[in-house]
Parts: C-alpha cells; structure tokens; sequence
C-alpha cells in the first residue's frame, strides 16, 4: 500500500519561509506544501511602497552580492535583467564633531585595504593613527571562546577606530552595541585575519591586494554592481516572484492564519491553524503534518515549542532581540544646501541623538525618486528610549537630525514622512550567540520533525534568509525521504 503524500508545514512568509517553501516543492519529495503567514501580506520585513514617483524601501533596501544566495535565487526567478547595483560614487561619511568625514577610501570590514587613503584621512588624529599603527606588532590576541567586537578591536586597534567606524559599521548593520555584538557570529573573518596574518592590519592590505589583482583581470570596460545590490521595482519585487512561484509550484498560502499551537504526533506534528475568524478557530480541527519549518523569529517559534521541547524554548529565549524603526522623508531639492555626492552618513553612538544612520536613497540607486526630490531613509537608534517614542516623535528626531546635518532650508516641510517599525524584530548577536543556536539545535534533535531557519539563527541579511530557508528545506526533504525509504534499506541500530 502506498503511503499518503507527506505534508509539510512552513510557519511565516518572510523571506526565509518564501524560500523554505519554494525549496521543499521544487524537491523531488512529493510533499504537499502549506505556508502559514499570520499576516495580511506576504514578505515579512521586505515591504515595498510607490507613490507620486517614489519608490519607498520600509525594510531591506539591497542584497548583499558576496553572498551568492540572494543573487542566485532573483536570477532563478526571471529577475536577472532588474539586478541594479549602487549609482556612483559610493561614498559614505562619519558625522564627526558636527561635520561630514568620508570615510577613507579602501575600507574593507572596518580594516583598511589601502594604505595612503587612511593614513591621509581626518577622521582620526595622528596619536590615533599611531595607536592603530601598533597593530603590526602586536601578538595574536584572541581567546578561544568568542568575545565583543569591540573589545577585540579596541585591543589591537584603540577606541577611535571602534567608536567612530566599527560601531556605526557594524554595530549599526545589527542593532547591537558593538562592545556585546560576537565576533564569532558576526565577523569570524577577523578571528581568521589575526590568525593568519597575526596583525590586522596587514591582514587588510593583503585582502586589499588581493581584490585589486582580481580587479585587473576583468574585461577592460566591465563595471562592478558593487558589494550591495538591489532591484529596479524594489525588494518588494522578489517577494512577489516568489508568491508566483509557490502558486505555480502549489503551495498552499495561508494569509492571516496565525498558528496557534504544535503538538507531537505518531507521524509527525498535529497544528492548529488559525484565522481572521476566531469563533471558527475555536472548532477547527488540528492538521496533521509530517514535518514543520518555524521561520519565525525566535521568540514566536520558542512559544510553539515550549509543550514539547521546554529545553528549545528556554534556548530560543535566550537570544535577544530589538525593534528596527526606519523613518523615510522626501524633501524638494531646491530646499537641501548641502551637495550630496555619495550615498549617505553614519553617526557613531558618542555622538548621541535619535538617529543611527541616513541613507541618501535618491542617490544611491537609480530610479527612486524624481529628479527634484531628495529621498532620505533615517535609522533610529536602538538604545535608550528611543525606540518607546511615538512614530511622530521619532519622526521629529529624523527630520531635525536630516535638516541640520544636510543645511535643509527653515521651515521646509518634508513632502513625505513615513515610519515603519518593526517591533523585537531585529535578533541581537550577543557574544555566545552560536553557542545559543547550537543549544537549540541539539534541543530539537528531540523532536526531528521540528526544525528552525531565519534570521534569529545564522545571519540577518536577504541571502542569509535565503540561505537558512533552503537548508531547512534540504532537511526536511531528507527526513521524508529517510521515512519513505524501504524497512530493508533501512540501517539497523
């Protein structure tokens, strides 16, 4: 007798749950699959607006091209033609004691691949410079465990490349002061910099003459799109083809239907499935599926799994997260004084305000905003208070942070202003973060049918989604494939 057709469970339409569906039904598993997404909308994060010209980015703006993932699946898509890379040139600048500072030309991950651009730069003093020097002779320093970023680089580099570069850098990428964000999960390339290079910063110039030789043997005339990407029609996009993907490949999407709990079953896992109906849900009954994937923020996939899996949910619960707000504001250009060439500004957490970050969006891709618009996307600080304000408070912050840092005219209203936040959205990478993922993987090896992907996990960019979604898919296809195997090839234990 032949087996009935395995059902899979794929908990969130984010970017991981898209990917993690798509992948499980393009395998040859047979699985029938359904995506349950508590919201009205499809792409969690990714939320994509156009109005009067403007193309509005809510959430993530761009794909991060060293990681192939992204790129590979807009190109399986059909979306290979809309890859845009960033408008030239692709500078970005430190708010540095109330003026704008390039950031040195040849910077790489926070180290320099270029000598001259940051020895010329007034970003820092020459005692500075100097501190930072000592790297070169410096022993390894790292310990074995995992520690801060911070205090790795302030070791061998001082506090001001910390404060005024690193922090904003990458800090600011993963809403965590950089003194708590872990080296191991976020940047292991610097345990691996010091490791073959014992200094840093000859482990940067030689990264740096190492892209530059790759930078020789491309065709005469071939421009690279840049290490970010993005697509003509915006993120949103990418979400949309793949909502056309799954209908093709049929998928069961669900909008609107929270899922309201997850239970052991013999053949897997019983859920119950909600709706915009309560007093229906009250007498639905549960499904029965073979395997589920929680693409879900940790702390929602700790509250399915506590019944079951106490040790899972403790784990889960153990991994922080903030709120992301990101205030977007539209300004004629005739009001803005300041010239912008490049792509926006950091500014680093010493030089306290609401605002961590601004992006010139009108400047930095193509085709986001008429010719005379200005086009900004503010980033609120995720310490404090900040986060607890009302949106038109927040909104207040952006735009005096934008109108004195860019000389925008008195008393020019912004055409726009938007805020979009995304509240304990934002997984915080605390020093012993892989050790807490991996507590929660070995905790779910109790329930195999159960399995987590996204970004609370193993990395909070697109691709990295990505990446999680279709691993997960790849382990559950290899569950129902070991369950459908014949009992004679099956090993003995």
């Amino acid at each position: 007798m032949s087996r009935p057709q395995p059902r899979v469970l794929v908990v969130g339409g984010g970017i991981t749950g898209l990917a993690a569906a798509r992948a499980l039904a393009l395998a040859r598993v047979g699985a029938r699959v359904v995506l349950a997404e508590a919201a009205p909308r499809l792409g969690g994060k990714i939320s994509t607006e156009r109005t009067d010209g403007l193309l509005l980015e809510h959430g993530p703006d761009s794909i991060l091209a060293t990681r192939p993932a992204g790129a590979a699946l807009v190109r399986e898509l059909g979306l290979g033609e809309e890859l845009t890379g960033t408008l030239d040139p692709r500078a970005v600048y430190i708010r540095h004691r109330g003026r704008l500072v390039p950031m040195p030309e040849g910077l790489g991950l926070v180290l320099p691949t270029r000598f001259w651009p940051f020895a010329r730069t007034s970003l820092f003093s020459w005692p500075e410079k100097v501190r930072m020097a000592k790297d070169v002779v410096w022993p390894r320093l790292l310990p074995a465990d995992d520690i801060a970023v911070g205090t790795f680089l302030r070791r061998r580099l001082g506090s001001a490349i910390v404060d005024r570069l690193a922090g904003p850098l990458v800090g600011g990428v993963y809403g965590t002061p950089i003194d708590e964000l872990s080296l191991d999960a976020v940047v292991p390339q610097l345990r691996k910099a010091e490791t073959e290079h014992r200094s840093l910063l000859r482990a940067g110039l030689a990264d740096g003459a190492a892209m530059r030789a790759a930078a020789a043997k491309r065709p005469p005339g071939a421009r690279s799109m840049g290490v970010f990407v993005s697509l003509r029609g915006g993120m949103g996009s990418l979400v949309d083809a793949l909502a056309r993907s799954l209908s093709d490949c049929g998928v069961d999407v669900r909008l609107g239907a929270p899922v309201a709990s997850l239970r052991r079953a013999p053949s897997g896992v019983l859920a119950r499935l909600g709706s915009a109906d309560a007093a229906a849900d009250a007498d639905a009954p549960d499904e029965v599926f073979d395997a589920v994937i929680l693409a879900v923020p940790a702390p929602s996939a700790a509250a399915l799994v506590a019944p079951e899996v106490p040790a899972a949910a403790t784990a889960l619960r153990e991994i922080p997260h903030g709120t992301s707000i990101l205030v977007t504001l539209a300004y004629p250009r005739a009001a803005v004084a300041a010239r912008l060439v490049g792509h926006g500004y950091l500014v680093p957490p010493s030089a306290g305000g609401a605002i961590s970050a601004c992006t010139w969006t009108s400047e930095k891709w193509p085709g986001r905003a008429p010719a005379d618009t200005v086009l900004l996307r503010m980033f609120v600080r995720d310490e404090g208070t900040w986060t607890q304000l009302p949106d038109d408070e927040l909104a207040e912050h952006a735009r005096r942070d934008a109108e004195t840092t860019l000389r925008i005219a008195p008393g020019a209203a912004p055409d726009l202003v938007r805020v979009a936040r995304w509240e304990g959205a934002m997984p915080r990478y605390t020093v012993g973060h892989l050790a807490r993922v991996a507590a929660v993987e070995q905790a779910l090896t109790a329930w195999p049918s159960v399995t987590v992907a996204g970004a609370s996990y193993r990395g909070v960019g697109v691709p990295d989604c990505i990446a999680q979604g279709q691993a997960a898919a790849s382990r559950v296809a290899e569950l129902l494939s070991a369950r459908e195997a014949p009992a004679e090839l099956v090993p003995a234990v």
